[in-house]
């Protein structure tokens, strides 16, 4: 399940735990403007799909930072770990970098 933002998007995984991916600090005063929406609204998505892209250099250029937080919601701390890809690795498309309990 997919909620959808011009400037971010919530993946709900089949077991209930919510995802947030946030492109950018401050993104959403832009109103969509430098993003591109490759998925809808309540649309089922899978692991390497497409879901927004977006401008970095128009995003700098606004004063924003291009930085993506991902958040994992619904759960605690304790429940979340991160992959040895991020832990001082180099992320390539598709690495796992958390996994939750």
């Amino acid at each position: 399940m997919l909620t959808l933002w011009p400037h971010a998007y919530v993946i709900v995984t089949p077991e209930g735990v919510g995802v947030l991916v946030h492109l950018g600090l401050d993104t959403v005063q832009l109103n969509g403007q430098g993003f591109t929406a490759h998925v809808a609204q309540g649309d089922v998505v899978e692991a390497g799909q497409l879901m927004i892209t977006f401008d970095v250099p128009a995003v700098e250029a606004t004063g924003r930072n291009p930085i993506i937080p991902v958040v994992v919601m619904d759960k605690k701390q304790a429940d979340i770990a991160f992959t040895d890809a991020v832990i001082g690795g180099e992320l390539n498309a598709l690495d796992a970098i958390i996994t939750t309990r």
